[in-house]
């Protein structure tokens, strides 16, 4: 990335100074705030481009832009947006490709930003701030303007925020899942054939949200307390599943439908937790001891185990309607029956996520994944002779 280069977050609708945001030092400690977009008088739509660069919108939601949380929120209720510096790191490697970037938070300021500087395509990780289907916002309004984009469109967004409404459709597609159960209120009756333990987080989150040592219940008093709790925190329903014992694995790929890579499969290691904890890959092994991750990528499974964990990521991220990258999260019992606990549409692509170590077990660099993201977009598009990069079915960035 040559010295010259900048990026800034565009919030509402102005382009903040553009000497604020360098990507070739250190993060700025804001970011496109409000301040700067009020101080602003450049026109995005006025802004000089380079010919032949391919504009890319790239959209995020960013926490420290978040609106207020509930009093009484619970502290991992902002655990799904990105972070400045995360910002950052996208930028950084859509402009390593020569990429025209410029970036927006996903906010109601969006679409006339949008109808301004008219991007080739946007590069859409938005989170979304609110609602039970925050991250099927976005993809609604780009497809209400006829913009293209990376990732789930608005429906299977919304499909797989849902966890019940995605068991619903895997139970109907014969894939093994944990039996199940939406709890509106503790007062509810679990079903007949529960057998304890049980696990209980919340019906739309990820990133662990909701998911700590208290969500596996072994008894009824656990149950109705752990249920109360995770509805009053969240505001939502609480699924209770069967608990799956077992190891914690997880799949993930690039690409559409026939033509995919599958990356490393993981194993979570929990060797290095405190032994306090639970082996569950829940919100305090993600944020609280984070430092104490390991894993074993590729995981020792065997070619046959391993066929069949990327045969059954394959078919969930289609029968979801999945687009461009997805990972989907196992339980292997020791029996070894798989069980598929969800899938992720709108995967962490963060230079520390998941889908990133998986990705570089296999010597591939963070923006290498960034950019075979957008690479399958353009390849669906049709538009595959604007990747300056082949980074799919295994060849990589130079």
């Amino acid at each position: 990335m040559s010295s010259n280069q900048t990026f800034t977050v565009h919030v509402n609708g102005a382009q903040p100074r553009a000497s604020t945001n360098s990507l070739t030092g250190a993060p700025p400690s804001r970011i496109g705030s409000t301040e700067d977009a009020a101080a602003a008088s450049a026109d995005p739509s006025k802004r000089n481009r380079d010919a032949g660069r391919l504009r890319v919108a790239l959209l995020v939601s960013i926490d420290r832009n978040a609106p207020p949380a509930p009093q009484g929120a619970p502290y991992d209720i902002l655990a799904e947006l990105d972070s400045e510096k995360t910002a950052y790191s996208y930028a950084a490697a859509l402009l390593s490709r020569g990429y025209d970037v410029q970036a927006h938070e996903g906010n109601v300021h969006l679409p006339e930003w949008l109808a301004a500087w008219q991007p080739d395509i946007c590069f859409n990780v938005c989170e979304g701030f609110v609602g039970e289907s925050r991250e099927a916002q976005v993809p609604g309004i780009l497809e209400m303007m006829g913009l293209r984009y990376t990732g789930p469109g608005p429906l299977a967004a919304a499909i797989t925020q849902d966890k019940p409404t995605t068991q619903r459709i895997l139970h109907y597609h014969g894939i093994r899942i944990p039996l199940f159960q939406v709890f509106e209120s503790p007062d509810d009756t679990p079903r007949a054939d529960f057998a304890y333990p049980l696990f209980v987080k919340p019906a739309h989150e990820g990133t662990g949200m909701g998911i700590r040592n208290t969500s596996i219940v072994r008894n009824e008093r656990q149950l109705r307390d752990q249920v109360a709790w995770t509805i009053e925190s969240y505001r939502q329903p609480a699924l209770v599943e069967s608990y799956i014992d077992g190891k914690d694995i997880t799949c993930g790929l690039v690409g559409n439908g026939n033509d995919v890579h599958f990356f490393p499969i993981t194993e979570v290691d929990f060797s290095a937790y405190p032994p306090e904890l639970e082996p569950i890959y829940g919100v305090q092994q993600k944020l609280d001891y984070a430092d104490c991750y390991r894993n074993k990528c590729p995981a020792p499974l065997g070619d046959k185990l391993t066929a069949e964990v990327r045969r059954l990521t394959h078919q969930v991220f289609k029968v979801t309607g999945c687009r461009d990258y997805g990972r989907v999260d196992f339980r292997l019992t020791d029996d070894g029956k798989l069980y598929v606990l969800e899938i992720n549409s709108l995967p962490g692509i963060t230079p520390h996520s998941d889908l990133t170590l998986m990705a570089e077990a296999e010597g591939w660099t963070h923006a290498d994944l960034v950019c075979a993201v957008l690479d399958a977009a353009l390849k669906r598009y049709g538009m595959a002779e604007f990747s300056p990069v082949a980074v799919l079915n295994g060849s990589r960035a130079a």
